[in-house]
Formats: C-alpha cells, structure tokens, sequence
C-alpha cells in the first residue's frame, strides 16, 4: 500500500487528526527523520544537517466527509487524496532523499486545522525559525508551481427586529440582510472571479422566531486580491448595516511570490527534468501559505492533484501523477542542496 493510500484511509477532520500524525510520525521515524508531535498536534520530521534550511509544508486536516477509500483504474479516492495527503506524502517521500545531505536540513510538517482556523500554522510561526526556503504541499498538478491564493474576509451580518405581521408596511428581516447584501455588492461593481478580482460570496442567510421578534443571520465569503484595502471594506460595511451588527473573521492577505530566485529555478528544471511543461499558477483560494508569507523568504505551493478536485464528492488523485510529482520534487530538493 502506499504511503499516500494510508493516510487517505486515515480520517482526519479538523480536530481529528490524532490517527494520521501518529502515522505520518511512524513512517518519518521508519525513514531515518528525527520526527515528533509538538504542543499542538502538529506532526514534525527532519532529516539532513546542513546550514541550508528548506521547509515542506502541508496539512493533516481534511473538511468533514468521509469518502470510500478504493484505488480504481490507477486513481486514489477518498477525502483528502487530493487536499492535501497527496502533497503531503509527496514531501516526505522527496525529503528522504535528502537523509545524509551535509548541505541543508530539511523539515517536513504537517500542520493541523488548516481547513479551519489555521491553528498549526500559526502555531508554526511563533515556535520556528524562518528558513532559506519553503514549499506548501497543496495540489497544483505535478507540472505547475502555485506562487500565488487569494486573501479571505469573512463576514457575519445579523439583525433582530419586533415581530411584525406580515401585512404591515415594514420590511422584513429577510428583506434587511439582503439589503444589506446588495449595497455591499453595489458598492464593488467590477468584481468578478478571478485572482485580480475582489469576490463576494452569500454562502448563508438564515432567519428565526423568538417570543415577540425576529431574527435573520448572513454570512459572506469574501476573497481579496492583492493589494485590496480591507480596512476600507471593512468601514464600508460598517455603514452599510442600519441597525444590525456585523463581525469579522480573521483577515487573510493575499499572496503573490515572485518568481526569480533558486526555488523556483530548481523547481522548473526539476519539472523539465520529467519532461514536462512548467505552468505558473494563481489560485482564487487560500492556503497557509498566506499566513507563511509572514517569511520573506523564496516560497511556492507544489503538489500532485486537480484542485478542481478538492472538498468534492469525487476527490481523487491520479497515482502515476503522485509518482511524477515525488520525482520531480526530489530532484528539484536535490538542485536546491547543490546548488
């Protein structure tokens, strides 16, 4: 079985994932990593001892949904084949190579809740040092590199107003969150759906009767591009509300890396290396690799995988791509240590 397959069969939503950093540690150990959980839950293996520091950085979180795990016609499915054990699994297969390097130190982390509130992340950020460089294990394709994700702000609109009959002249609270949702949009006319594109998203609205009065709940999901101003939103949406109240989730910036320096060098030759075309991606999504970017250092999200895939009912990875995807990040590890 592959190492990729075992962790799938692992179920791990956010704040689940006991099993599968036990099992991710075992099989760092089992390749010569000096591998451990920290305070956290977060699953940490390293191998080599140069003074070059290289980070691989994925997740063992998935959303909730277990999927059947079964390995049909060459591709794996189940949740998380493709967000992101796939990746994972790729990082650590690669990272053996580098056991004996005296050149660098590579450490490979697996980080919890990322599908939630980024908890391991950002618990990586105040216990570790930043390093030379760092690759997020989240899919792009075994021949693309991720240097970019949109920012996310999410919103929660609610109001509650005296019960009215249905007759009377008032609106209702329905009609205020919707309101309240269109002069958001209004005020935004040029958005759309793109990485350079600010979108705004009505996932809920939620209405309910107490003893007396009534009560609507909206939430939006909004994504931001790079550079967007989110304080003005925020101020903007504040003045929007007459009479309700709205809170804010936790502001994720964007990300945008630039695309000259020896991470991204290693990593086209490595791909080139496999015969394949390199592909620059910008994904409308977001990834710990927002929060990473607090590290200006050289850094890309790389892993096997259709990401069109990820949170899906049919969530699968193709295993001849894990395959490539491993080759490709192993020698790319390798161009990296000596160059």
């Amino acid at each position: 079985m592959t190492l990729v397959e075992r962790l799938v069969r692992c179920s791990s939503p956010s704040g689940d994932e006991g099993e599968v950093a036990s099992v991710v540690i075992a099989e760092m150990k089992s390749r010569g990593f000096v591998a451990r959980e920290d305070g956290i839950g977060n699953a940490l293996g390293t191998v080599g001892h140069g003074t070059k520091s290289i980070y691989l950085i994925g997740h063992l979180d998935t959303v909730p949904g277990d999927l059947t795990v079964r390995v049909d016609d060459g591709k794996l499915y189940g949740r998380g084949s493709v967000d992101a054990k796939g990746p994972l699994a790729t990082c650590i297969e690669a990272a053996t190579r580098c056991a004996e390097s005296d050149a660098a130190t590579v450490t490979v982390i697996g980080c919890v809740g990322e599908e939630a509130d980024s908890r391991g992340a950002r618990h990586i950020l105040e216990t570790m040092p930043s390093p030379d460089y760092v690759v997020i294990a989240e899919p792009s394709g075994w021949a693309a590199i991720t240097l970019g994700y949109k920012g996310s702000l999410p919103v929660r609109y609610t109001v509650t107003k005296p019960q009215t009959h249905r007759g009377a002249p008032t609106s209702t609270v329905a009609e205020d969150a919707v309101t309240f949702y269109e002069r958001i949009c209004s005020a935004y006319p040029e958005r759309g759906t793109g990485f350079e594109d600010l979108t705004i998203r009505l996932t809920s609205l939620n209405t309910s009767q107490d003893v007396g009065q009534e009560n609507a709940k909206l939430s939006l999901d909004v994504r931001t591009p790079p550079g967007f101003d989110s304080n003005a939103f925020c101020g903007l949406v504040q003045d929007a509300v007459h009479g309700a109240t709205v809170s804010f989730g936790d502001a994720m910036p964007a990300v945008l890396r630039d695309k000259r320096n020896p991470l991204v060098r290693a990593m086209l030759a490595a791909i080139r290396s496999e015969d394949g075309q390199p592909v620059f991606k910008r994904k409308t999504g977001t990834s710990d690799m927002n929060l990473f970017q607090q590290w200006n250092v050289p850094m890309i999200a790389y892993g096997p995988g259709d990401s069109s895939l990820d949170h899906t009912p049919d969530e699968h990875l193709n295993l001849a791509e894990y395959e490539r995807g491993i080759a490709v990040l192993k020698r790319a590890l390798m161009n990296l240590v000596q160059g």
